[in-house]
């Protein structure tokens, strides 16, 4: 949901972590576990019941108020006093424990009178479990009372990795009524593995995602189901995962992907970095031809190798000369040789890019529930559409429904677009949030 300023490059398997020339695998004290949160973090109710949550994800301090669909980031103004960046008029919270009584957060500038905020009395858990010889840290969330009926885990995007990175979902999902695991993908945050694309692809991070549900099934009561909620390149994951074992995972909430090739993705993403970074209209046309060649089956075949190597050779010399070069996932692999390029990329196009749902989803046995923003730069949202349910078509059988909806409007992360009025200011689209709340409520009927 939120603005993540991290490297998202699929094409060539780069997601900031690790290096392609060896083979070691990431140690996880080498990725930075995001701390120094405001002091108030955590799950908040305002005076009419709403949802506050105050956390720290990949883009730093935030408060997001779901009442208003609005996420600020937040700044410290120092004694106990924190501002909610662009809101207009100013906003703050005030923070100022005292000794011996209950903390609360206050809010000013939201309303004609200040906001004094409740604890929720939803509750977290830390938690380990493995797939295979790969260990994996996450943070189980549960809401009050019994244990709950419904469940499901969070699928990071691509290069996401850290549980942080799933935020604010988990505080608005454990309000529906359902436990929630999130967990630090393999190689990233406490988690061990390698979770390099060249090393591990959508099936991996699949098998993570079942383990995970797993132990979700074991808390919750009987009758009860557990589904995948997969953002951008987890919700290719989710669907692979629920076509394996549609008798295990309940249901299926896909955020920005999950139809079609993964490579279309990428190719979109970049096309519109292009434009962003003001390429001509021919550059486009001859960025894209590129890819085209890049993302060719053909060239990651087993046979006529010796071939591809001379088209990926001069291809690559090529590209170093074009502008939009830059825009691409080849810069950090500038200097390996082509012979090398050519192996790790035909690894990552069999673990990732060639990954098409097509017949997966067809597999795919409960509720499916598909959010898409009409302005998404990264996934293109009405070709992904198409894949959805085209798809999910070929599953007359299936006992589950399925709602495919493009949200006019909103990008990648279902937000709508920023205006002068609220520069700095996340909304998140309306039709989002009471959709995927109304689709949730549902499932316990």
């Amino acid at each position: 949901m939120s603005r993540l300023g991290a490297c998202v490059a699929l094409g060539l398997g780069l997601w900031c972590v690790g290096s392609v020339s060896g083979a070691a695998e990431p140690d996880a004290g080498d990725v930075a576990v995001m701390d120094d949160a405001p002091p108030f973090s955590g799950t908040w109710l305002r005076p009419d019941g709403g949802l506050v949550r105050v956390g720290r994800d990949g883009s730093g301090a935030f408060l997001m108020d779901f009442a208003s669909r609005r996420r600020w980031s937040l700044e410290s103004r120092g004694d106990g006093l924190w501002g909610l960046d662009g809101s207009r008029p100013p906003a703050f919270v005030r923070w100022s424990p005292a000794p011996g009584a209950p903390s609360r957060p206050v809010l000013t500038g939201l309303g004609a009178a200040p906001l004094e905020l409740a604890s929720h009395p939803a509750r977290t858990e830390d938690v380990t479990f493995r797939q295979g010889d790969v260990t994996l840290s996450g943070t189980l969330w549960l809401p009050p009372g019994a244990p709950p009926r419904n469940a499901v885990v969070l699928l990071h995007e691509a290069g996401l990795g850290a549980r942080e990175a799933l935020e604010p979902y988990p505080a608005f999902l454990v309000h529906q009524g359902l436990a929630v695991l999130t967990f630090d993908a393999r190689g990233t945050g406490r988690s061990t593995g390698d979770g390099r694309p060249w090393v591990s692809g959508v099936r991996e991070l699949a098998d993570d995602a079942l383990a995970a549900v797993k132990l979700l099934r074991a808390r919750l009561t009987p009758g009860g189901g557990v589904g995948l909620m997969g953002f951008g390149q987890g919700a290719w994951v989710a669907v692979n995962a629920a076509a394996r074992a549609p008798g295990d995972v309940g249901f299926l909430v896909l955020v920005g992907g999950g139809g079609g090739p993964v490579w279309k993705q990428e190719q979109h993403r970049m096309r519109n970095e292009g434009r962003r970074r003001g390429l001509t209209g021919p550059e486009l046309v001859d960025l894209t031809d590129f890819l085209d060649g890049l993302y060719d089956a053909r060239l990651y075949a087993p046979e006529g190798e010796a071939r591809a190597l001379k088209a990926l050779s001069f291809q690559l010399q090529r590209a170093k000369r074009k502008r939009w070069y830059a825009v691409t996932a080849l810069p950090p692999f500038k200097g390996l040789p082509v012979e090398r390029f050519l192996e790790v990329h035909r690894q990552v196009w069999r673990n990732v890019l060639a990954y098409d749902t097509a017949e997966d989803l067809g597999r795919v046995r409960g509720p499916v529930l598909a959010l898409l923003g009409e302005r998404d730069e990264v996934t293109p949202a009405h070709q992904v559409a198409r894949a959805l349910n085209q798809g999910l078509r070929l599953r007359p059988d299936a006992p589950g429904r399925a709602l495919v909806k493009v949200i006019a409007g909103a990008d990648h992360y279902l937000a709508e677009p920023s205006t002068p009025a609220r520069s700095g200011v996340e909304t998140v689209a309306a039709d989002a949030l009471t959709t995927l709340s109304a689709w949730l409520h549902a499932l316990e009927r």
